[in-house]
């Protein structure tokens, strides 16, 4: 029976509860190659199936069982990118996301960092389907570790981060799990990548006005008629979607079901890195795997071990300082428009 439910700020939507009811096209690769391209230029986003095996799966969450949950310090977290310590919920399921898997501390997280290296990054088929869509070898720019389910809001990611090619960037949501239709599935609104609501300005900037940029997109979702599409993933699938497309997460209906899954944003590895849209960074990068790979803050190295003590030592003056330099890009190239 589908379920009826509401985004973070109330938008309806409909949630099948299995492949009968859900009507997404999902495709296979290689043979559904061009099928899939085609949709995903016309709808910003597609499904592919079985993209890794099922121990796969298992691997990376039995890295997350064995390094993560019972890990007493500070992880960068996917929701704010601040350090903080896991947070768990009654079910014991960590609840702030981690950020950036390939750039964990091997000290603490050899397991996890492998394996997303081995499982993801060394996932040919996947990496040659996403060169096909963007035209050249992918590079992973970001990468999140999700359990828990709360929700998350309506936005496209351009707003945060892109391609240097506005809109060039997709994005990849892979299910380590079957994630059931109460366990806070991932939704899209199909199409709304043909839009660029995502421009950064002093007006919605994200340190002062975040919540005015995502009530924009909410505002545009209902002047628009977009539905709202939260498909049924498997164990194994994975949903891709272009940096401009809208979507976030559902709020959990459930006490029994979580929503393991890891998270990818990836770019031309010849563009530089758009960040927050109006910061332009040219990368260096691995190139060991079927995707490059950019290490923010990797912790392997002396230099970031020296950030990471500054912000968990002095978080405050070291975020007032970050913040008031994201104003100062924003405002000088705001004047130059």
């Amino acid at each position: 029976m589908t379920l009826h439910l509401f985004t973070k700020n109330g938008l309806p939507c409909d949630v099948p509860e299995n492949e009968q009811e859900d009507e997404t096209p999902k495709f296979v690769l290689p043979e559904n190659s061009v099928e899939a391209k085609n949709f995903y230029l016309e709808n910003g986003f597609v499904i592919i199936k079985k993209i890794i095996n099922e121990s796969d799966c298992d691997k990376l969450r039995n890295s997350w069982e064995n390094e993560v949950k019972p890990f007493k310090g500070y992880i960068y977290r996917q929701t704010n990118g601040k350090l903080e310590k896991n947070i768990f919920n009654a079910q014991k399921w960590v609840m702030n996301p981690i950020l950036n898997i390939q750039s964990l501390n091997s000290k603490y997280f050899y397991n996890l960092r492998l394996n997303f290296e081995k499982i993801i990054a060394s996932n040919f088929l996947l990496a040659n389907f996403i060169k096909i869509v963007i035209g050249e070898k992918p590079l992973i720019v970001q990468s999140m570790y999700f359990e828990g389910n709360s929700a998350t809001w309506e936005h496209q990611d351009s707003y945060y981060l892109d391609d240097e090619e506005t809109g060039k960037m997709i994005a990849g949501w892979i299910a380590l799990e079957d994630i059931q239709a109460d366990a806070g599935r991932f939704f899209v609104c199909p199409k709304s990548h043909l839009y660029d609501y995502a421009s950064m300005n002093l007006d919605n900037i994200i340190t002062k006005n975040h919540s005015k940029y995502i009530n924009s997109v909410v505002e545009i979702i209902k002047a628009n008629n977009f539905t709202v599409n939260a498909p049924k993933l498997n164990k194994g699938d994975i949903l891709l979607w272009n940096a401009l497309t809208i979507h976030g997460s559902l709020d959990s209906q459930s006490q029994s079901n979580s929503r393991s899954s890891i998270t990818f944003h990836a770019i031309k590895s010849s563009s530089r890195f758009q960040v927050l849209r109006n910061i332009f960074r040219k990368l260096k990068f691995d190139k060991t795997f079927s995707f490059n790979i950019y290490r923010p803050k990797n912790l392997n190295l002396k230099r970031f071990k020296f950030i990471f003590f500054l912000e968990s030592n002095v978080p405050r003056i070291f975020y007032s300082v970050k913040n008031l330099a994201i104003e100062l890009k924003v405002k000088i190239n705001s004047n130059k428009l």
